[in-house]
């Protein structure tokens, strides 16, 4: 199977989408509508030593990642300040299930204003200060050696997704 054929799905009729989200459709019946939804994990070996680290940890997408490392960063109760511009699959995992179901708070920041994140932070109280590198939706950059410095002043941890990093390489752009 090519890559072009394995890494991406169209759904032409609406009726599909339905079907697909009650369950109805799904990959043991040959129904995909994206790949990282129902990807195996990689070899957890072979990525400890790619990385030079004891331990790696394969998730099939960016939202596994970000929850499992959230729940393992944040007891109940605890309080995250995360920005307020990221993808709507964040903002719910924040807004919604955290607090639901860990009794984990959040508070939405301007991650720009810096005086506003400092504000934010709940001595004893917030554990992790949370950003995308680029946001999505608007291209925000985040000043990461400034919230670094916060961070290590407030004595959390800095969280930061960066799985939009190519669009910061720009050592492949030409002037051509």
């Amino acid at each position: 199977m090519s890559i072009e054929a394995s890494a991406t799905f169209t759904v032409m009729e609406p009726e599909t989408m339905s079907r697909m989200f009650t369950g109805e459709l799904h990959p043991d019946r040959d129904f995909f509508i994206y790949s990282r939804h129902f990807n195996c994990p990689q070899s957890w070996r072979q990525m400890d030593a790619l990385e030079s680290t004891k331990v790696a940890y394969c998730t099939s997408s960016g939202m596994c990642a970000i929850s499992s490392a959230l729940l393992q960063l944040c007891p109940e109760g605890s309080h995250i300040v995360a920005s307020s511009c990221f993808c709507g699959s964040t903002h719910s995992l924040l807004s919604h299930f955290l607090p639901r179901s860990c009794s984990i708070r959040n508070t939405f920041v301007d991650i720009s204003n810096i005086d506003e994140v400092r504000d934010a932070i709940r001595v004893g109280d917030t554990k992790v200060l949370y950003m995308e590198s680029v946001s999505i939706p608007t291209l925000t950059i985040v000043d990461v050696l400034t919230l670094n410095a916060v961070a290590h002043e407030k004595n959390v941890l800095l969280f930061i997704d960066n799985t939009r990093h190519e669009i910061l390489d720009l050592t492949s752009c030409s002037n051509d």
